[in-house]
């Protein structure tokens, strides 16, 4: 975890200092100072369009009575990719409009779900919830609510890629 918040808190911003420097020198400060203005503007205004495009398609999905996980997966990345474009600077910018546009981002979400399926098989990132049991909540007969404390849970077989069996029981 360390090295990753090196590069995101060390490493990117020196990059990004470096490149609004070199480039400033090239076209000038004031012509870097309003690309990156403009970048910040289109980029919102994108990542705005977008993100109400997405939140239509799973507003669909879930009438549908469908599970939105496609659409999800995008949203996140237009979000991610808004964030990054109201960062000033070039490098983020790039990587910031790589995951609002529409094209490369159906790259990035295709990338990600192959990612996330190797590495759940094998075994590189697990799931854990908080608590003690790691159980889930269910209403008992007499409308009381019982804590995740006295609830556990079996999870049996993978019935297909990413979905899982499982069985609750009360202690």
């Amino acid at each position: 975890m360390f090295p990753v918040l090196v590069l995101l808190f060390t490493v990117i911003p020196a990059i990004e200092i470096y490149l609004l420097f070199s480039i400033g020198a090239q076209i000038g400060g004031l012509n870097t100072l309003a690309v990156v203005i403009l970048t910040g503007i289109v980029g919102a205004s994108l990542a705005k369009s977008q993100g109400l495009a997405i939140l239509a398609s799973i507003q669909n999905d879930l009438n549908k009575g469908a599970l939105p996980t496609n659409q999800l997966t995008h949203g996140l990345l237009v979000f991610g990719g808004g964030l990054l474009l109201l960062t000033p600077g070039f490098l983020t910018d790039i990587m910031g409009l790589s995951m609002v546009f529409p094209g490369t981002r159906h790259l990035l979400v295709v990338f990600l779900k192959e990612y996330f399926e190797r590495a759940i098989k094998s075994g590189n990132i697990k799931f854990a919830s908080f608590g003690t049991s790691g159980g889930g909540f269910n209403y008992s007969s007499n409308g009381t609510r019982p804590g995740p404390e006295s609830f556990t849970q079996t999870v049996n077989k993978e019935v297909e890629p990413g979905v899982f069996e499982a069985e609750f029981k009360e202690k």
